[in-house]
C-alpha cells in the first residue's frame, strides 16, 4: 500500500502522553483520509461530548496525496465537534503544514485531553515532544509563527487570542494566513490550551507505482494551469469572482438585502492596479491564488474573495484600505474572516430595522466604520460588547428575540458569499450540508455555469429550478464527488478531469477504484457524518435555508425567489434520494 504510512500520533495533553498507531488497510481504502478518515477517527476517538471538554478530540489529517507532487494536493482537514454550531465540525487549510506532516512520517493526529499551562506540540521527521509554551500565550498568529520558527524553518499552526478566548467562530491558522477558518475549531484548541504544532518533515512518501504516478502528474499539472478558469485565478486570485459573480447577482450587499452596490469599487482589477500585490502558493500547487499586499509599510496577507464580498458589499463598505486592515486584523487575532464579516453586516442591519437598541453596540457603527477595527478586537478579546457577539450571529441574534428568518445562518454557521438567489441549488447544499452552510460542501454555483460532470450525475442546468429529482441529484453528486476532494486532498481551484484523480489514487495506493467508486464513497461518507451528528442532536428541521437569503430582492427576476413550499419540497427530495426517511420542517 503507498500513499499512507499508516502511522498516527497520539497526544494525550492531559498525562503529557506520546504514542503511534496504525488502522486496518479496509479503512485507509474505505475512508481514503481527510475528512473521511477524520469523521470515521471521531467516532471512535470522539462522542457526545460538550466541544470543550477534555474529551472531545482534535483530529488533523492528511490523505493519500499529499506531500506527493499531485498538483494542490499540500491540505490538511481539522475535525473536531464544533463549538459553534455544536455538530460536527470540519475545516481544511492550504499552506505547507498538511505536506510537512506527510513528509514527518505521519498520516496525522488525534489530540485528547487539556493541559494546566499553554503548551504546543514539535514534530522533527517523526520524533514527538511537547513543550510548556506560556511565552507565546497572548501573542497574534504572526507572532506565534515568527517566535517558533526561530528554532527551525517549520510550518506552524496555532490560534490566536480569539481562540484563547473561546470565540465560537475562531480559526485555526498557519503558514502565515492559510486558515481552516470554519466552524470554530481554535476555540477548541484555546479550551485544551494549546497554543500551536510545529511540523517539519523531509522523508518521501511511497507511491504504489512512481513512474506512472509521476507521469499522471505532469498530465494533470498540465490540464489545470491552461485551464481558462485557472487562468484568472492566477492573474487575480480567488478575488476574480468580485468581477465575474455579479454578472450572475451572485454577490450580495447590505447584509443579502439588495444589490445596491457599486461593484466596480472593489473589483479584483483594480486591487491588483491600484496596490503592491504579490502571489504565492501553496505546497504543490501550480496556481498560487494567495495573495500578499504592502499595508502601512508591512506585507500582510490579502483577502480572498469570500472576505472582499462580506467586509465589502455585503456590509456596505466601498473602501478596500478598511477591507485589507480588518482582514488583516481578523487574520491576526485569529477569526474566520467569513464568520466575522457576515456578523458585523447583521448587527448593522438590525441596527437599522431597530431590533438591536443597546447603545455600546450601535456606537461600533457611528461615523464611516471606524469603529469596526475595534469591534473586531472587542470580539477577540470577549470586551465589553464583544463577549456576546463572540458567541456568533444565531445566539446573539436569537437572544434578542430576532425571528430565526432574519438570521442569516444554517445550524449556527453564518452563510457564505454566494447568493441562494443567484443559484437555488447551492441553497440546498447550505441547507442540508453537516457542518451548516458551506460552499464548500457543493459549488453548485460552478456547477450550473458549465463546470458539470454528466458521468457522475452532475449536470449542469437551470440556475433558477430545484423542482425536479435530476436537479436535486446533482445537488447530492455534487456533494458527494467533493468529500472525494476534501479526503485525498485536493484544493477545489484545481480542476482535473476526475478520471485522472481515480488514476492518481490508484497509482498512489494500489487501491484500483474507479472515479464512481470514490464518489459513491464520498456518498457513504456524507452518511457517516450525519449519523455522527444525529447523535449529537442534529434534528430534520435543522436542515432549513433563513428567508432572508431567500426572499426575492427587488428589481430582480421573481423566479429567483424561493418560497417555503418551494424550499420544503427540494428538502423532501433530497431525503428521499438519500434514502433518510421523513423530513420534517421548522415549525413555522
Amino acid at each position: 500500500m503507498g500513499g499512507f504510512w499508516n502511522k498516527l500520533i497520539f497526544v494525550d495533553l492531559s498525562g503529557r502522553d506520546v504514542w503511534f498507531d496504525g488502522l486496518s488497510e479496509d479503512l485507509w481504502e474505505k475512508y481514503m483520509g481527510g475528512v473521511g478518515l477524520g469523521s470515521y477517527l471521531f467516532t471512535k476517538y470522539g462522542g457526545n461530548f460538550d466541544p470543550f471538554s477534555e474529551k472531545n478530540p482534535i483530529i488533523i489529517m492528511t490523505g493519500p496525496l499529499v506531500g506527493t507532487a499531485f498538483p494542490n494536493s499540500g491540505r490538511h482537514e481539522v475535525v473536531s465537534r464544533s463549538p459553534l454550531t455544536t455538530f460536527l465540525g470540519e475545516s481544511n487549510s492550504g499552506g505547507r503544514f498538511g505536506f510537512e506532516l506527510k513528509r514527518s512520517g505521519s498520516d496525522g493526529m488525534v489530540i485528547t485531553g487539556k493541559s494546566d499551562v499553554p503548551v504546543s506540540i514539535f514534530i522533527d521527521d517523526g520524533d514527538v515532544r511537547l513543550a510548556e509554551t506560556p511565552d507565546l500565550w497572548g501573542l497574534d498568529i504572526y507572532e506565534t509563527q515568527a517566535k517558533m520558527k526561530k528554532e527551525k524553518n517549520y510550518s506552524v499552526m496555532c490560534i490566536g487570542p480569539a481562540g484563547e478566548n473561546r470565540v465560537l467562530f475562531s480559526s485555526i491558522m498557519n503558514d502565515e494566513g492559510r486558515a481552516a477558518g470554519r466552524t470554530g475549531l481554535g476555540a477548541v484548541m484555546g479550551s485544551k490550551k494549546l497554543k500551536a504544532i510545529a511540523v517539519y518533515g523531509r522523508k518521501i512518501v511511497e507511491v504504489n507505482n512512481r513512474a506512472e504516478y509521476n507521469r499522471i502528474v505532469k498530465e494533470a499539472s498540465k490540464s489545470i494551469i491552461e485551464s481558462p478558469v485557472v487562468s484568472g485565478f492566477r492573474s487575480y486570485g480567488s478575488m476574480i469572482w468580485m468581477d465575474g459573480g455579479i454578472g450572475f447577482n451572485d454577490i450580495p450587499a447590505n447584509y443579502f438585502m439588495d444589490r445596491n452596490f457599486q461593484f466596480d469599487d472593489l473589483s479584483s482589477i483594480k486591487f491588483h492596479e491600484e496596490y503592491s500585490v504579490s502571489s504565492y502558493n501553496c505546497a504543490a500547487c501550480v496556481i498560487g491564488c494567495g495573495r500578499t499586499v504592502r499595508y502601512n509599510g508591512l506585507t500582510v496577507d490579502g483577502p480572498e474573495y469570500e472576505t472582499v464580498a462580506a467586509l465589502g458589499p455585503l456590509l456596505g463598505n466601498t473602501s478596500f484600505q478598511k477591507i485589507i486592515e480588518w482582514n488583516h486584523e481578523i487574520n491576526r487575532l485569529g477569526m474566520d474572516t467569513i464568520s466575522t464579516g457576515v456578523i458585523v453586516s447583521a448587527i448593522r442591519h438590525f441596527i437599522k430595522a431597530g431590533l438591536v437598541n443597546d447603545g455600546s453596540v450601535e456606537s461600533y457603527y457611528s461615523g464611516s466604520f471606524e469603529k469596526i477595527g475595534q469591534m473586531i478586537q472587542d470580539i477577540a478579546m470577549r470586551r465589553g460588547s464583544g463577549d456576546r457577539i463572540a458567541d456568533g450571529l444565531y445566539r446573539f441574534a436569537s437572544s434578542l428575540g430576532i425571528d430565526r428568518d432574519l438570521i442569516a445562518t444554517v445550524k449556527g454557521l453564518e452563510i457564505p458569499l454566494h447568493d441562494p438567489r443567484a443559484f437555488k441549488a447551492q441553497g440546498i447544499v447550505y441547507a442540508t450540508s453537516t457542518r451548516g452552510a458551506d460552499h464548500m460542501q457543493g459549488d453548485m454555483y460552478q456547477i450550473d455555469i458549465g463546470g458539470d460532470h454528466p458521468d457522475l450525475g452532475i449536470v449542469s442546468g437551470d440556475r433558477f429550478s430545484v423542482d425536479s429529482d435530476d436537479r436535486v441529484r446533482t445537488v447530492i453528486r455534487t456533494q458527494d464527488f467533493r468529500q472525494v476532494y476534501n479526503s485525498l486532498i485536493i484544493c477545489y481551484y484545481a480542476q482535473p478531469d476526475p478520471e485522472t484523480i481515480a488514476k492518481a489514487y490508484a497509482l498512489a495506493t494500489g487501491f484500483d477504484s474507479s472515479i464512481k467508486d470514490l464518489v459513491d464513497r464520498g456518498s457513504e461518507i456524507i452518511n457517516l457524518k450525519r449519523r455522527i451528528n444525529e447523535g449529537l442532536g442534529m434534528r430534520p428541521e435543522d436542515d432549513w435555508l433563513p428567508a432572508i437569503v431567500r426572499m426575492p430582492i427587488e428589481g430582480e427576476s421573481p423566479e429567483s425567489g424561493t418560497s417555503d413550499e418551494e424550499l420544503i419540497s427540494a428538502i423532501q427530495r433530497y431525503y428521499r434520494l438519500r434514502g433518510w426517511g421523513r423530513y420534517r420542517p421548522p415549525v413555522r
